[in-house]
């Protein structure tokens, strides 16, 4: 089982034990507001999910956990539609609320990092961030992201239009801002 510890977090693979608190997570309409369209989600449908997102060949997805405290949940972090001849990923994380503001989606994302690019080989991690998400955007761009495009109004969320900010990093790049090891 991978197991990746950072500052702040452990990322370990998910098990059908963390169902529950999967359904929960994404069944939070201000956790999924930050994320992706909100409709809750059945015990039927998070399983049916967690089956086709464990067995996916172009998917790497783990629980965050805060390292500080108790083993408990809070949040998921995935590269997916892994590329693995072109070698790109797309990076997603979600964080339940109580995590948010504190560091803990920072040092998931560098773990994820250097798992992307050192043990997986890969060249190029991209990801989607609504355009009003600036919070996360700041993020992104403090481990390195650069903005790559807007798609204008391409997004639909609680009601209204929003654009979606295509973000990437480059292996080169994420190797130069790192120390010298």
């Amino acid at each position: 089982m991978t197991r990746l510890t950072g500052k702040l977090v452990r990322l370990r693979e998910l098990t059908s034990a963390d169902q529950p608190q999967l359904r929960e997570l994404v069944n939070d309409p201000e956790v999924m507001r930050a994320s992706s369209i909100y409709a809750p989600v059945s015990d039927v449908q998070q399983e049916s999910w967690f089956r086709s997102a464990m067995q996916n060949p172009h998917a790497r997805w783990f629980g965050i956990e805060d390292a500080r405290g108790e083993p408990a949940l809070v949040g998921t972090c995935c590269l997916v539609d892994i590329e693995w001849i072109g070698r790109t990923a797309e990076l997603r994380v979600r964080l339940d609320r109580s995590a948010w503001g504190g560091g803990l989606g920072t040092d998931a994302c560098e773990l994820l990092l250097a798992f992307g690019f050192d043990d997986l080989n890969l060249e190029r991690i991209g990801l989607r961030v609504w355009g009003r998400n600036t919070r996360a955007q700041r993020v992104y761009e403090k481990l390195g992201f650069v903005l790559e495009g807007r798609l204008r109004g391409a997004g639909f969320i609680n009601g209204q239009r929003d654009d979606i900010v295509l973000m990437g990093l480059l292996r080169e790049e994420w190797r130069a801002q790192k120390p010298s090891q």
